[in-house]
């Protein structure tokens, strides 16, 4: 009779362990939100980027040119450009997300597709091609290919020739000149929007730099607007 007792006493234990270590443990992980390096998240790219600009490599992230209307001439105008609805909105994605902004303020679809076709140019002092150009001369080509609006080939007569704008009235297209070398103008962009501007920097060519970055704060003489 003990021994039997003993016997049911031991299944008695298998069964209750059994039940104990049977059930799964469903534990919970929290984890806080993860990026993917180079997304933009409301517009914003999360690379650190240098005084000198936005990087190449991010800028020439490739939109499908499309053939664009000429005139009589070689020159390119790009007041009618011919581009399909998918590469527009590649484009507007694309300099939405580099400039910070929602994708709808990009409507000058002319003037950030010639800014794509020339971004990453070298620069070259005096030149006005795409082997080379200078900053007045990018500012030059850009006027009369968008704006249809000529240009003379100095950012000293550019700024002479200008309306003076106020800081809070700057919009895009409009002049900015910086005073980079002594207490004369020196150097020239075109404004877009959200304190970033285009240009032909000296070191990198073609680029989108940003008016708060240190050193363009320093040299900042004003904003124009053609008369």
């Amino acid at each position: 009779m003990k021994y039997y007792l003993q016997l049911l006493l031991c299944v008695c234990l298998i069964t209750a362990t059994s039940c104990h270590t049977g059930r799964k443990v469903v534990r919970s992980y929290r984890t806080g939100p993860k990026f993917i390096d180079d997304v933009y998240i409301d517009g914003h790219n999360r690379k650190n980027y240098t005084r000198e600009g936005i990087d190449k490599a991010t800028a020439n992230a490739e939109v499908t040119p499309a053939p664009r209307k000429t005139t009589g001439t070689s020159k390119k105008t790009y007041n009618d450009v011919d581009l399909k609805p998918r590469e527009i909105r590649a484009l507007k994605e694309k300099y939405a997300g580099l400039l910070g902004v929602d994708k709808r303020n990009i409507e000058h679809v002319a003037l950030y597709s010639f800014i794509d076709d020339w971004y990453g140019t070298s620069y070259h002092l005096g030149g006005l091609k795409r082997t080379g150009i200078d900053c007045s001369g990018f500012a030059k080509r850009l006027y009369e290919a968008v704006f249809s609006t000529e240009l003379i080939h100095s950012s000293k007569e550019q700024y002479n020739n200008c309306k003076w704008v106020k800081k809070g009235e700057v919009v895009e297209g409009d002049l900015v000149f910086f005073t980079t070398k002594g207490k004369h103008i020196s150097h020239v962009g075109v404004y877009l929007m959200n304190n970033y501007f285009v240009h032909a920097s000296t070191s990198q060519g073609v680029i989108i730099s940003s008016l708060k970055e240190e050193y363009w704060q320093k040299h900042l003489a004003g904003a124009g607007r053609m008369k």
